[in-house]
């Protein structure tokens, strides 16, 4: 436990220290110019509210003292600030949520209505196997348009392939206004935009770890997007970390398993900015 309160701390410190650098740079809504930093700037989008589902909130709030609504403002705010530190490491970034200007406040309600939510096949656009098919079946709580007729899916996949495709599918944001990042960029310099499309937090009690103690598979689901200045998009994909559903303190939670989501984010984003070998040679 006493790990635990150290990691804590130490997150703590190195966010705030970080969060004060860039309010520094911030001049009413406005960061420092693209071209004044080395390589690409990310702005960080985080998840929508509505797309937060939780099976485990009314047990996290009793477990932690607090309320059922508290329970997904920390996770949003923990895993924001996990993947803003994480991503700084080696490309700018600009964390909006954690921007208190009145323009940042704005601009990211801007952002949401400006995007529809759909669900589709992961893409890569360094992977030309892969499409941005969309896939019309809910998710675990409903989302995703109506799922096609029995008949019908029975005829194209086998159950095997169906639980496969299931697997694969992601929550996408798609961009209707694509203008919006031509606008971002003048205000923020930032060239890169990392959506955080949705968050699941499910307890798998088909799954028991422990059973004397009851304990149960969790897992932790990011649906994510990945745009560019022109409005392409270059990436999206959901990932997923599984825990035992006995680690109970949020605080916990936030230090032990959203640093490897926001790990595997940075790398995402590492590779579709990293400079091909050949470039490099020139």
């Amino acid at each position: 436990m006493l790990k635990y309160k150290l990691l804590i701390s130490f997150s703590i410190c190195f966010l705030l220290g970080f969060h004060f650098a860039e309010a520094q740079a911030v001049q009413s809504g406005q960061l420092i110019a693209a071209d004044s930093v080395k390589g690409h700037k990310v702005m960080i989008i985080p998840f929508d509210q509505n797309n937060y589902f939780s099976d485990a909130d009314p047990e996290l709030a009793e477990k932690n003292e607090k309320q059922v609504t508290d329970i997904s403002r920390l996770f949003r705010y923990g895993l924001n600030y996990n993947i803003s530190a994480r991503v700084i490491y080696t490309n700018p970034a600009h964390n909006i949520l954690t921007d208190t200007t009145l323009a940042s406040v704005k601009d990211l309600s801007m952002i949401y209505a400006s995007v529809k939510y759909q669900f589709e096949k992961p893409m890569d656009v360094n992977n030309a196997d892969t499409t941005s098919k969309i896939i019309q079946q809910p998710d675990l709580f409903g989302n995703g348009g109506t799922p096609e007729p029995e008949e019908k899916r029975e005829k194209v996949f086998k159950k095997k392939d169906e639980a496969e495709v299931k697997s694969e599918k992601y929550l996408n944001a798609v961009v209707m206004y694509p203008d919006i990042f031509l606008d971002l960029q003048k205000k923020y310099g930032t060239d890169l935009f990392l959506f955080i499309n949705q968050f699941e937090l499910v307890t798998n009690y088909n799954h028991c770890l422990d059973r004397s103690a009851n304990y149960f598979e969790r897992k932790v689901v990011v649906h994510y997007s990945v745009y560019d200045v022109n409005g392409s998009q270059l990436q999206g994909g959901a990932h997923k970390v599984t825990f035992s559903s006995g680690q109970t303190n949020v605080d916990e939670i936030i230090a032990t398993q959203f640093p490897i989501i926001a790990a595997y984010l940075s790398n995402t984003i590492d590779l579709l900015t990293a400079v091909p070998e050949k470039s490099k040679s020139k």
